[in-house]
């Protein structure tokens, strides 16, 4: 169980943000306030990425080029959210990342962020049938616990 503050984070959220992190679009939906974004995951995988090639740079690109994507929607920080989607992508990275859980919370996957860059190649030969869009979805989930104060992430 996830604590903050010395109050128990499951039953005290009340922000739930409903999201869905697409090939070609970014969705979020939050206090029945609906937000699309035609920037998807290909968007952030070209503008990041040279000649196809995940290296450090451009998972350093990648995190800036998803943090100006999340800097152009008004979220409230302040407020801790739990984040739920059905994503396959999510499901993969669960898979990969996380075997049998269906839920993760902001250390878990900030532990899985480091091993990914870490040990990198790795992880892109796992990925390599289904290309890196399980990896680019990693590196979005992770800026949005960053920026906008998601403390878990559930399958829906």
């Amino acid at each position: 169980m996830l604590w903050l503050w010395g109050i128990d984070a499951m039953t005290d959220l009340n922000s739930v943000l409903k999201f869905s992190l697409g090939v070609d679009q970014l969705s979020f939906e939050m206090d029945e306030q609906h937000i699309q974004l035609d920037q998807g995951l290909s968007f952030i995988q070209s503008s990041s990425m040279r000649h196809g090639v995940l290296d450090e740079l451009a998972i350093e690109s990648m995190i800036y080029v998803i943090e100006e994507l999340l800097e152009s929607v008004q979220m409230k920080y302040a407020q801790p959210k739990i984040a739920t989607t059905s994503d396959v992508l999510f499901q993969r990275v669960l898979a990969l990342f996380f075997p049998d859980q269906q839920q993760i919370d902001r250390v878990q996957l900030e532990r899985a962020f480091n091993t990914f860059v870490e040990r990198r190649e790795y992880y892109v030969s796992k990925v390599a049938d289904d290309g890196l869009s399980s990896l680019v979805y990693l590196i979005v989930l992770r800026e949005m616990m960053h920026h906008w104060n998601v403390v878990e992430m559930k399958l829906e």
